[in-house]
């Protein structure tokens, strides 16, 4: 069943909000990159339900996400070292 293309872009809206939502936030676990992968990877296909390219500023939330990450792993990775020791 396809929805209607109204309610697909409110979800494109909500998702494109979380996504901001979670870049807003300084503390923030591991899995919770998970869900904001399958948030924008959601947030693709609805682009693609519309037969549509995914615009520049969706794009562009992905870079900071992925910076974000990629700090969390660097920070955990430095703690287990120290504990290690």
């Amino acid at each position: 069943m396809i929805r209607p293309e109204k309610e697909i872009r409110a979800k494109i809206e909500d998702s494109i909000k979380a996504l901001e939502d979670f870049m807003k936030r300084t503390d923030v676990g591991p899995e919770e990159f998970f869900v904001v992968a399958r948030q924008a990877t959601f947030l693709t296909a609805l682009y693609w339900v519309l037969n549509e390219d995914v615009p520049q500023t969706v794009t562009k939330l992905a870079v900071p996400v992925l910076k974000k990450m990629s700090e969390m792993q660097s920070k955990e990775a430095e703690e287990k070292a120290k504990e290690s020791k």
